[in-house]
């Protein structure tokens, strides 16, 4: 006789609940890449993407763990909003401290590690162009029609990152070095055309990278990526100086001929000249090592440090720029390494160096293993240039980006498939 107390038995789920699970799964990891792309603000830095992020925890978390580098620069991550924190009570008693720019400095760190985190997972459901294209397109979305900059150039400033990522993700959809090469050049006399002098040598040096893996054979030892590493500094140089050179003969039209003669006359180099907020952050550096906080207001003190960098390189630093933008309400010292360290201090300097040796450690390991399609390369070039002199909040995009598609993603321990 069977006893009317037997456990009852456990039913399995149906294939026909696993695949509808997948398929729902897969769609809010597409939708979270969709969103983080856009970059939607709701509240003081709080977006979209990064709500929808945290409510998608549990299924995103587990994939932080298939990569050493994930996992670091997700605890450096977490520290360094913390930390930003901390050095805003800190410094309170010495600055005014905005509630706003903390919010939004620890916003956007957060933003960095959960949009890392969704997109290896929406890499898990999906191969790397439709991840690319699928961010790519949430890019386009959030392209703001309103803003000044797109005004001045609807193109630099609104449509080129987009469209560059749909493009070279579809690219790689053909696995051909020469489809690649194709709409690596097409992009780079667009860019060049519309006066984006950066990204059009970015783009020359991703095509010579590109053509470059079509000799010899793949490889993957320690030394072989250090020469790779080698023929990257050799190239950008070249690169570099052609692209200067082009310039000032008018190739690039009258507009960046004048904008880069006046920046070699300012400083004697095209870098410095072009980013003379370089100066600004190595003067606070020294200053200040320790950094100030997301939230802390620069005094006067600190301005003028600041202005004192900037003379140094030839730069005139009493304008509204240097004052409003830069210093005006916060520390936005036009770099991710420079906004890293002044937000969030040591924490945050040491998740901007583990980035920066990341993506040159990645980028160099693929190309060797001749790995790396056009928009591997120019995920991986963008963001080293934009860790050097792009505001922290503009480059995350590409940073987030770069960073899912280029680590090694292994599945989890104890992940199940599907």
């Amino acid at each position: 006789m069977t006893s009317s107390l037997a456990a009852p038995a456990q039913t399995l789920p149906s294939p026909e609940g696993r695949e509808g699970w997948a398929v729902a799964t897969t769609g809010l990891a597409l939708l979270c890449l969709v969103l983080t792309g856009m970059r939607h603000d709701v509240f003081f830095g709080l977006t979209t993407g990064l709500a929808l992020a945290v409510v998608l925890l549990p299924l995103w978390a587990p994939w932080v763990r298939s990569s050493r580098w994930i996992t670091w620069m997700t605890v450096l991550g977490g520290a360094a909003a913390a930390w930003s924190i901390w050095l805003t009570v800190w410094h309170s008693d010495s600055r005014v401290v905005s509630n706003v720019g903390l919010l939004e400095s620890v916003f956007v760190v957060l933003g960095l590690v959960c949009g890392v985190g969704c997109a290896l997972w929406a890499r898990s459901r999906a191969s790397v162009w439709v991840v690319g294209a699928v961010f790519g397109i949430g890019m386009l979305l959030g392209v703001n029609p309103s803003s000044e900059m797109y005004a001045e150039s609807p193109w630099r400033f609104g449509f080129s990152l987009p469209v560059t990522i749909i493009v070279l993700a579809v690219a790689a959809r053909w696995r051909s070095r020469w489809v690649d090469v194709v709409a690596v050049l097409a992009l780079a006399g667009v860019s060049a055309v519309s006066g984006g002098r950066s990204t059009s040598a970015i783009l020359l040096l991703v095509a010579l990278l590109v053509l470059w893996q079509s000799w010899g054979r793949p490889a993957s030892s320690g030394l072989a990526a250090l020469r790779t590493v080698i023929l990257f500094g050799t190239l950008a140089l070249g690169t570099y100086f052609s692209v200067q050179t082009a310039i000032l003969e008018g190739a690039l039209g009258e507009s960046a001929q004048a904008r880069t003669e006046l920046q070699l006359a300012t400083s004697g180099t095209l870098i410095t000249g072009g980013r003379p907020e370089i100066g600004a952050t190595a003067a606070l550096m020294s200053a200040s090592p320790g950094g100030f906080g997301g939230g802390s207001v620069p005094s006067m003190t600190d301005l003028l440090v600041a202005k004192s960098g900037m003379a140094a390189l030839g730069y005139e630093p009493n304008n509204g720029y240097v004052e409003n933008y830069m210093f005006g309400s916060g520390f936005e010292l036009h770099s991710v390494i420079g906004d890293l360290w002044a937000w969030c201090g040591i924490p945050g300097l040491v998740l901007a160096a583990v980035l920066l040796v990341f993506l040159v450690a990645r980028t160099a390991v693929l190309t060797t293993g001749r790995a790396a399609s056009a928009l591997l390369l120019f995920l991986g070039v963008k963001s080293v240039w934009n860790l050097l002199f792009a505001p922290l909040e503009s480059a995350l995009p590409i940073l987030v980006l770069a960073v899912a598609l280029m680590a090694p993603l292994v599945r989890p321990v104890g992940k199940a498939s599907g």
